[in-house]
């Protein structure tokens, strides 16, 4: 068995060839990010792996940049093992000056190769790596939304500090069809209470009454709102890239709802849990197969224990967080909501509060236990039956 350990760049990688005994065959201290760039590895390895030796490759999963090269390699029968970077870096830290470079890092990743015997990995399902994409466009669409928001509520505590209490969210259909027709407490007054519960009725679904816009207009007439002309400029500019995420939404969900559909799994069985988070879940996993037992799965999600103990000091117990923080939020949002709908996950809940552990703590317990039952539902391809109380 040969090792080839290729450290990972944007535009250039490192590769080193090491044999079963540890020593370094050969190198390719820098090949570009080209397929010229690939055919001088291609070369490197047809000149110095002996024939019929197997050969195992490694790399470091470094943002983007190691996917053309894996699925080169996978067309040419090698399966990359991918490292995490956590892992590699540790190893590193043996040495007593922790060094790194390019050369250094590829002969460590042929090493680690080597010494703990890794297996390549099953490569998630296409549909999960294509339904990553709309989930987590989806994640970081709701933060600049959000984002937006705070900066549109900043505006309007000076142009018109008592229009917002009026809605439950500034960001509502009615709150964001008002304001872009009658930012301010003058256009208010110009609008009329007629039009104003005419437009307010339409915006919310027929939810608002008309009694509220009489209080509306009552508040225009008392506002001490500042006028700016530039500030209702610039609300006019956040109000457009709000509304163009909001009709953007719509289309990601309709994709994601689709792409959900067609995996054939149960998540949303699990009552609370919508198709949002059981397919941002499916898509951070990527497939059940990548895990021989549940804990996996949990220290994927970054909540196992971290725990730094040190002589007298006895350190708290954290959640690791490593991993992708997608998938844990998507966790914890949906066991909010699975908490109060399924008697099993609310008694594991209580008995954690019962025990002085906060909200969040009793959680995270929750998530654990969340992520046993979805891979053994996830494995033998079933819906959830609800449990008996823990």
């Amino acid at each position: 068995m040969f090792y080839l350990g290729i450290d990972i760049g944007k535009f250039n990688h490192a590769a080193a060839l090491m044999n079963q005994q540890g020593k370094v065959v050969a190198t390719l201290p820098s090949f570009p990010n080209t397929r010229n760039g690939f055919q001088n590895l291609l070369a490197l390895i047809t000149e110095h792996l002996p024939p019929a030796e197997e050969l195992r490759v490694g790399m470091e999963a470094t943002g983007p940049y190691w996917i053309p090269l894996a699925e080169w390699l996978k067309t040419h029968g090698w399966i990359p093992v991918i490292l995490n970077p956590i892992k590699t870096a540790s190893l590193r830290n043996y040495g007593i000056r922790g060094a790194k470079t390019d050369n250094i890092d590829s002969v460590l990743i042929a090493n680690t190769l080597r010494i703990e015997g890794e297996q390549p990995q099953p490569a998630s399902p296409k549909l999960s790596d294509e339904l990553r994409h709309f989930t987590r466009l989806r994640a970081d669409m709701v933060k600049d939304r959000t984002r937006i928001g705070l900066r549109m509520t900043s505006l309007m505590d000076r142009l018109f500090p008592e229009l917002l209490s009026s809605f439950s969210k500034t960001l509502s259909p009615s709150c964001l069809a008002l304001l872009c027709e009658a930012p301010t407490p003058s256009k208010v007054l110009a609008l009329g209470e007629e039009k104003l519960a005419t437009l307010l009725h339409k915006a919310s679904g027929g939810n608002l009454k008309a009694t509220q816009a009489k209080e509306i207009m009552d508040k225009a007439a008392q506002s001490v709102g500042v006028s700016s002309q530039s500030m209702e400029e610039v609300l006019a500019l956040l109000l457009e890239q709000i509304n163009l995420i909001n009709s953007q939404l719509k289309v990601v969900d309709h994709r994601i709802t689709q792409l959900y559909e067609q995996a054939g799994v149960y998540f949303t069985s699990i009552g609370g849990v919508g198709t949002l988070s059981a397919a941002t879940i499916l898509a951070e996993y990527g497939s059940v197969t990548k895990f021989t037992q549940p804990k996996q799965m949990v220290a994927f999600a970054g909540i196992d224990p971290k725990l730094r103990n040190s002589g007298q000091h006895q350190g708290q117990v954290h959640i690791s967080k490593r991993g992708p923080h997608y998938l844990r939020r998507a966790l914890y949002l949906a066991c909010q909501v699975v908490v109060r709908n399924d008697d099993y996950f609310h008694s594991i809940y209580q008995r954690h509060r019962d025990k002085g552990k906060s909200h969040k703590e009793a959680i995270i317990a929750v998530m654990n236990r969340f992520i046993h039952v979805l891979y053994a539902m996830w494995r033998d391809n079933r819906p959830y039956y609800p449990l008996t109380q823990a």
